[in-house]
Order: structure tokens, then C-alpha cells, then sequence
């Protein structure tokens, strides 16, 4: 039977924490908890790609855990998955997310609203904005008054 070891980053009474996930090919059951020292010896080159990985910048978006709904250990598996945002939460295909589990379905539906919430707020704040720039600039083209009225 082989086995796979997969590192990942969770956060565990408040503080972020290495945890190792082990799968053995074949047995349904998975064990999960904190990256032991036997783990790095077991899985050496998984844990040089997770700390590899841990180095890479986070790709650009809004993080998970700003999602309404999300807990700590879907967002976990969710990046287990390369799923780091909400933007590529709305755009997974659902085939993935089905295969992961029924929430994430759900999860991807309320990523595609937020997603789409931002759009519109960006939007209008860009129009509020050219207004505001369209609105100066009529007020400092109008003619001024100057002559004043004497009785």
C-alpha cells in the first residue's frame, strides 16, 4: 500500500500551525493533525515542496477566510485544492468542487455573488469618481461674476 503525506498550514488556538495529512492508497480513513518530526522523516519531499510552496507570494485576490460561510478547515482544504481566493472559488468548475464536497458547491455560488458585488461597487465607485472629476471641472470653467453691483 503506498502512502501520501500532504503539509499544509491551519491555525490552531489562534496561532498558524504546520498539519500533515496522511492518505493511504486503498483505506478510506485519513489521519490529520500536527506536522510531527516523524512526519518531515516519513515525507521528506513533500515537506521540502510544502516549505517551497509556503515561500511563493499569495497570489492576488480577496482571501478566503472573507467569505460568509467559511471555516477554517474549508478554506484549508479548499487551498489543499490550489484554491487560495474567492475569485478562484467562483470560478472553479464544479466537477472539483463536487468531488471535495457538497458545501464547496454552495461556497463557489456565494463566491460568484460576492464577486460580483465587488464588481458593481468598483464600478460605481469609479462613476461616483467621474462625476465628482466632471462636476469640478464645470465648476471651474463657469464664468465668474466679478462685477459687483453698486447701488
Amino acid at each position: 500500500m503506498s502512502e501520501k503525506g500532504i503539509f499544509f498550514e491551519r491555525e490552531l488556538n489562534g496561532q498558524k500551525r504546520d498539519f500533515c495529512r496522511i492518505e493511504i492508497q486503498g483505506v478510506r480513513d485519513i489521519w490529520e493533525g500536527p506536522a510531527r518530526p516523524e512526519d518531515l522523516q516519513r515525507f521528506p519531499a513533500e515537506w521540502k515542496a510544502y516549505k517551497g510552496k509556503k515561500k511563493k507570494p499569495r497570489t492576488k485576490g480577496t482571501g478566503l477566510a472573507e467569505l460568509p460561510g467559511m471555516t477554517e478547515p474549508r478554506r484549508t482544504e479548499l487551498e489543499l485544492h490550489d484554491i487560495e481566493t474567492i475569485e478562484a472559488l467562483a470560478a472553479a468548475e464544479e466537477t472539483t468542487l463536487r468531488g471535495i464536497g457538497e458545501p464547496y458547491v454552495e461556497l463557489a455560488k456565494i463566491a460568484t455573488l460576492q464577486v460580483e458585488a465587488t464588481k458593481q461597487k468598483d464600478d460605481l465607485v469609479v462613476e461616483v469618481a467621474v462625476a465628482a472629476q466632471t462636476l469640478a471641472e464645470e465648476v471651474t470653467h463657469e464664468p465668474a461674476d466679478d462685477s459687483a453691483e453698486r447701488s
